[in-house]
């Protein structure tokens, strides 16, 4: 495996799938923070990485600026056109795609990717064409599952762990 973009869908894989609007049309999503602090880790090794969203949500560009997220496509209701679009613009194979999606939408960038991943709670026909199911839901650390098993399918994990072990720089021992 040598993925150098990750791809993944936002609602119901970043999200629980829940969208909560307020009286005045005010979104709100929750994201989990373990998820988005792998994001930081994995960009360190040059892993780029895309959201593609088939609606477009404010919070969603918000958060997408927030992780420094290399693309956010939002509306997207064909995903296979975008999935080409960025394989294209960074010149990749499939075999160097990772997909993480979670409904029947994501199922055809899904097939093409080198490697496919989702949510535990993701629908029946997702998880048949995915190579890795998390055991954890949507927004609930699945994303940050699928990119450590990622890193650690590449020989990456233990690379970034190196770093963080250097006790004796933090004067631990």
């Amino acid at each position: 495996m040598d993925i150098k973009l990750i791809i993944m869908d936002v609602d119901g894989v970043l999200t629980d799938g829940r969208i909560i609007l307020d009286d005045n049309g005010t979104e709100y999503k929750f994201f989990d923070v373990k998820d988005g602090h792998i994001f930081h880790i994995v960009k360190e090794f040059g892993i780029k990485l895309a959201f593609l969203s088939g609606r477009y949500s404010k919070v969603t560009q918000i958060r997408a600026k927030q992780l420094e997220v290399d693309d956010c496509f939002q509306n997207q209701h064909n995903k296979l056109d975008a999935f080409k679009k960025l394989k294209n613009k960074y010149e990749l194979s499939n075999d160097e795609i990772a997909y993480i999606g979670d409904d029947v939408i994501d199922i055809p960038p899904m097939i093409m990717a080198g490697f496919s991943a989702c949510p535990s709670d993701a629908h029946e026909e997702v998880k048949k064409v995915s190579d890795y199911i998390s055991k954890y839901k949507g927004g609930k650390g699945a994303v940050r599952d699928i990119i450590e098993y990622i890193m650690k399918q590449q020989g990456l994990w233990d690379k970034m762990m190196e770093k963080y072990l250097l006790l004796d720089r933090y004067d631990i021992v």
